[in-house]
């Protein structure tokens, strides 16, 4: 027997293949759902983890890509005073962004794409905010020993100040 993973008021239950649809939809704690994407296959992985879950719950997913211009992440001044590395960093965007959708739409799954400038973290749970997310989605590298104690800024960052859950998808391989 095929079961499917249905939130109802608030509680994750069980829904058997052919029962009520209509009822667990209504009654389904997350309608809109936030990815993170990026150029990394970890971001890829999120995505691809996000669009399942928005065709099984038949929900709109909220595609979005932060384009980082936090200084202290980067050369002096380089983006804001550079136009074509701006165009660039925005053309590479767009792409992420397009490739995502694409794989929406191929899943016959409703979403809406956003590209922003920004810190990451700060972006993402404004995004999630305004957009009415219930769920965030993102994807992280899967370290181990010392090496997953110097990475996770952004992930860590998302989690302590999301307005609503956050999904972290680690990259297997």
């Amino acid at each position: 027997m095929c079961y499917a993973i249905i939130c109802w008021r608030r509680d994750l239950c069980c829904l058997r293949q052919g029962d009520r649809q209509d009822f667990a939809e209504e009654h389904c704690m997350f309608r809109n759902i936030l990815v993170a994407t990026g150029p990394s296959p970890w971001s890829s992985n999120a995505v691809d983890t996000a669009i399942r879950l928005a065709a099984h719950l038949r929900v709109e997913l909220v595609i979005v890509h932060i384009l980082e211009d936090d200084p202290q992440f980067q050369l002096q001044g380089s983006v804001a005073s550079d136009p074509q590395l701006r165009a660039e960093m925005e053309a590479a965007g767009q792409h992420v962004v397009t490739q995502a959708a694409e794989r929406a739409t191929q899943a016959q799954v409703s979403h809406r794409t956003v590209i922003r400038w920004g810190g990451i973290p700060e972006q993402i749970v404004e995004l999630a905010a305004t957009n009415h997310c219930d769920l965030i989605v993102m994807g992280t590298r899967h370290l181990t020993g010392d090496k997953r104690l110097m990475t996770g800024r952004i992930c860590n960052a998302v989690i302590a100040t999301a307005p609503c859950p956050v999904l972290v998808v680690p990259l297997v391989q």
